[in-house]
């Protein structure tokens, strides 16, 4: 994960802005990763450049197949939630925290 923090992804089912934290994962062997997540209680999504998006409701068991996995098409890394408009329920910007690459999601490339 970068050093600098500086940027702010959001929870993709809250849209509010996630907080820098760890994770401990159990596999193969207990192992910290830096992550983002979401402030809301009760809500088990976190945010890792490597990894994208995932929620951890299984006792800290990464599961990949319920969140959002949006790939920056210039680097192919997990691009970020980095901006929702109230008033266009619709809208979502994401963003690539490597290149910084921005896109909508009428132009976004699900995997």
């Amino acid at each position: 994960m970068p050093t600098s923090w500086d940027f702010h992804p959001l929870c993709f089912e809250h849209h509010i802005e996630m907080k820098v934290s760890q994770i401990l994962a159990n596999a193969p062997k207990p192992t910290q990763i830096p992550s983002y997540a979401c402030t809301q209680p009760n809500c088990f999504i976190h945010y890792n450049i490597e990894q994208g998006y995932f929620s951890t409701q299984k006792r800290e068991q990464i599961e990949r197949d319920v969140t959002p996995r949006v790939s920056c098409p210039r680097d192919g890394r997990s691009m970020y939630l980095a901006e929702v408009k109230p008033d266009k329920r619709n809208f979502r910007l994401w963003r690539c925290p490597h290149c910084n690459l921005s896109q909508t999601n009428e132009e976004v490339s699900q995997v």
